[in-house]
């Protein structure tokens, strides 16, 4: 993480709370990520943002806002677990080039108050849902997609769908193990050209095309085939899925990278561990033992699982989504 981020992502821990949902641009001194038996989870992540599809209903429309940076931590009472309080530090405004930071340090939201578990989504009845009271008309729902993930909702309760760069995931921090200090952080550099796009085989459709950036997991670097370097923080990701023309069974896939592609078939298999209706996608590896795994979330969401098929988590940076943007 560079340290300008860092130090921004830190002061936005702790932005002063004076009312619920109001804006603070007031900063203190900030602290380590908050732990415990009342702390239910801590969630971190950098989605999108624009003046029509706002996260927060607290942004003016009409703001500049095409990136948001979110510290949500959910409270709960220490014995019975039920949820009790929260807090929300977050910053939106325009990105600042060649950082994951925002100019001029974004415009900060600071919310707290309560927050309750309950169910259904638009597409999923039996869904597990966190909302967020903002104030008595205001409420921001997630997904619990598992119990370090969480997938910011819409109004009509559908997943918001991300883009490239960003998805709409938020990724639990307060349990993972630390990054180690000594790997200077570093990103993959564009090439001057990007290999041309193979074509679409014969007798195929588009099934689906997903994007998206991930941290550089063993996973990643094994699948994309690009060359692995001290301090990687990211690979790019537009994933095309194909199908039979004829019969709409799943085909082939390709992989498009910044300076890699690479092809092969994808199957559907249902199941896993806790969640046998579960729908994974499974793409084929000629040059490894177990297929590349993605949980179907809904129509528009992919999420990356690793060998043991269980969720990857991301960072306070990137997610493992692929969002669908064709």
């Amino acid at each position: 993480m560079k340290p300008c981020f860092n130090s921004f992502l830190l002061a936005l821990l702790f932005l002063t709370v004076t009312a619920c949902a109001n804006i603070n641009p007031q900063m203190t001194t900030p602290s380590a990520l908050p732990r415990g038996p009342e702390v239910h989870g801590v969630f971190e992540g950098i989605t999108p943002c624009s003046p029509q599809t706002r996260p927060l209903p607290q942004i003016p429309a009409g703001s500049d806002c095409e990136q948001m940076i979110w510290n949500l931590v959910l409270y709960q009472d220490p014995e019975t677990g039920s949820p009790t309080t929260y807090s929300l530090k977050s910053a939106y405004g325009l990105p600042r080039q060649n950082t994951n930071g925002l100019v001029g340090g974004g415009t900060p939201i600071s919310m707290e108050g309560n927050w309750s578990i309950t169910t259904g989504t638009k597409t999923d009845p039996e869904a597990v849902v966190y909302q967020i009271q903002g104030d008595p008309q205001t409420t921001v729902s997630f997904l619990k997609v598992s119990d370090d993930l969480l997938h910011i909702l819409d109004e009509e309760k559908a997943l918001r769908v991300g883009h490239g760069a960003w998805s709409y995931t938020l990724n639990r921090m307060d349990n993972q193990r630390l990054a180690q200090a000594d790997e200077p952080p570093g990103s993959i550099p564009d090439p001057p050209t990007r290999p041309p796009q193979p074509p679409m085989p014969e007798g195929s459709s588009v099934f689906g095309v997903f994007e998206g950036r991930t941290p550089c997991h063993e996973q990643v670097i094994e699948f994309t085939q690009i060359e692995p370097f001290p301090g990687c923080m990211k690979v790019k990701w537009r994933l095309t899925l194909y199908q039979d023309e004829a019969t709409g069974a799943p085909s082939s896939y390709l992989f498009m990278g910044t300076s890699t592609y690479r092809e092969g078939s994808w199957t559907i298999v249902h199941g896993m561990e806790g969640d046998p209706d579960a729908v994974v996608y499974q793409l084929q590896l000629r040059d490894a033992q177990q297929p590349l795994s993605f949980l179907k979330v809904d129509e528009n969401h992919l999420f990356l699982m690793d060998r043991a098929m269980n969720l990857l988590v991301g960072n306070e940076l990137f997610s493992y989504t692929l969002s669908r943007t064709e």
